[in-house]
């Protein structure tokens, strides 16, 4: 087996572990104080049927309207709509809570070589989407480290520490978030959100072309395990 991530490292006498620990180390968080702030309002916002965000699901996000549905079956909010570029909220979120940007501005240091990224992914629930718990700052350098294309024991490894450590920083809000989606309560409405989805598929979702659609969607609103 030829792995370019191995032939790199041996090159220039890196070691995985070096590697992914200078990695998590450049990682810019959220600061803790006010990503609980941030949550408590993002919660309210879901709950109570105002205005917030998601990723659009599918290619074009054709499929988005379903997301939509079962947010409303969930949650009885009608307001959740698509983020415009995808990604416009989690960085505006960032940008106003880290200090930092992608861009210039007279507020912020300008950041370069950071990506927009989402820890445990989730971006079609509106719970987790613009969650300060859930975004960070990656450098590019270790994006592709997080991403579905990378493969191999080293991408396993660096994602895991992600989670766990973000998991850590975290903890009390995240696991709130588990309350919320692993509650009886909450599964029921899931069961009965996922029937009239299928339902109506036929008459109601024209796009709805994708195998295991409804698992894809159910899965968007797991509860976050990490030990």
């Amino acid at each position: 087996m030829r792995d370019s991530y191995l032939k790199f490292f041996n090159k220039f006498n890196i070691t995985e572990n070096q590697l992914i620990d200078y990695g998590l180390s450049d990682i810019i968080f959220i600061p803790k104080n006010e990503a609980k702030k941030e949550w408590s309002s993002l919660k309210r916002k879901v709950l109570n049927n105002q205005e917030t965000f998601i990723r659009g699901l599918g290619r074009d996000a054709a499929n988005t309207p379903i997301v939509i549905d079962i947010h409303y079956y969930l949650f009885a909010n009608s307001k959740i709509k698509k983020d415009p570029t995808n990604n416009a909220g989690p960085q505006r979120l960032l940008e106003k809570l880290t200090g930092y940007s992608k861009k210039k501005s007279k507020i912020n240091k300008e950041l370069r070589n950071y990506q927009v990224s989402h820890v445990f992914g989730l971006t079609k629930n509106a719970l987790a989407f613009n969650a300060p718990w859930n975004i960070v700052y990656m450098p590019k350098l270790f994006d592709p480290f997080t991403g579905h294309e990378s493969k191999g024991e080293i991408t396993k490894k660096f994602t895991q520490e992600l989670k766990k450590i973000t998991y850590l920083k975290f903890k009390d809000l995240i696991e709130e978030y588990n309350t919320i989606v692993d509650s009886d309560d909450f599964k029921m409405k899931m069961k009965e959100a996922l029937s009239k989805l299928e339902k109506n598929k036929e008459t109601k979702y024209p796009s709805w072309r994708a195998k295991n659609l409804l698992k894809t969607v159910e899965n968007e609103f797991k509860p976050i395990k990490i030990f």
